[in-house]
């Protein structure tokens, strides 16, 4: 798995949201989020479109896409952490500058709804990007998610990386990682931010809906002929879905219309535990 990111104290990172802003209630949060982040030397950038200002949003679209492309631009900062979610990230998608991206390339950490820029960096940008929630430091499982994301990202260990799955179908697939919150993902079907499935690896998770709702969006992909372009699929926990018991519906369902290679892993997801995983990188398992 991917080493590309090693922090070292003294170094800057970048905190936005790019999505629905951060609720003024969760500011204790992300106090507790920015100790932990300087205790362990780290320096935090505020973006100026974090927190709600009226409704929904930290800032108009512009102005968060503004605020996105200066931290990218800002050499001094080795990674940025969105730490929002919501609806509202692909709103920003036609604003970001990919071109100066390109040029200034660096982790930029998100799940849920980052999703949309996750794959939006990997198409435009030839970025890799980590489907990964920075919040978990100050969750219910704060203290191991600390403990991983200080072995990953100082020490060069594999803690968020590596994660358990079984085979749904078949015993290997290789390929370069797209995908992330499939109703979010979904959002870019029809644009240009969607990516060439062709030979990738489709990495798939929700946080809400029953059998129903999955199993429309798994047909929408089937039949913009999705599955049969791809190398294989990881699922990862369908929080909603699993708590009704239904995941057996939905897989089902993807081994009826597709043939190729499925894995299930419950360490990638919504879950205050969840690891890692890159998009835009070449994985094989």
């Amino acid at each position: 798995m991917s080493k590309a990111l090693k922090l070292t104290p003294g170094n800057k990172v970048g905190l936005i949201a790019c999505s629905d802003g951060v609720r003024l209630e969760n500011l204790p949060k992300v106090e507790e989020l920015i100790r932990i982040l300087n205790s362990v030397g780290l320096e935090v950038v505020m973006s100026n479109t974090l927190f709600r200002r009226d409704g929904y949003f930290s800032g108009n679209p512009k102005e968060r896409a503004t605020e996105l492309n200066r931290l990218f631009n800002n050499d001094e900062i080795l990674a940025i952490f969105d730490i929002s979610g919501g609806d509202s990230a692909n709103q920003i998608l036609e604003y970001l500058d990919y071109d100066n991206i390109r040029l200034h390339p660096k982790p930029f950490f998100g799940m849920s709804d980052l999703s949309v820029i996750l794959n939006a960096l990997h198409t435009q940008s030839n970025s890799k990007s980590y489907h990964y929630q920075l919040m978990n430091l100050v969750s219910s499982d704060g203290a191991e998610q600390q403990a991983a994301f200080y072995r990953t990202f100082f020490e060069g260990h594999n803690d968020l990386y590596d994660f358990d799955f079984h085979w749904v179908r078949g015993n290997q697939m290789s390929g370069i990682v797209i995908g992330g919150n499939i109703r979010c993902f979904m959002k870019l079907a029809g644009t240009s931010y969607f990516p060439d499935p062709s030979n990738k690896i489709l990495f798939l998770e929700s946080l809400s809906g029953r059998a129903n709702k999955i199993v429309s969006l798994f047909a929408q992909l089937q039949q913009a002929r999705t599955f049969d372009k791809c190398a294989g699929v990881i699922l990862g926990s369908f929080t909603e879905l699993e708590s009704y018991n239904e995941f057996s519906i939905v897989e089902a369902y993807l081994k009826e219309i597709s043939g190729i290679p499925i894995v299930k892993t419950n360490e990638i997801g919504h879950g205050s535990d969840s690891k890692c995983i890159v998009v835009g990188e070449n994985i094989t398992l």
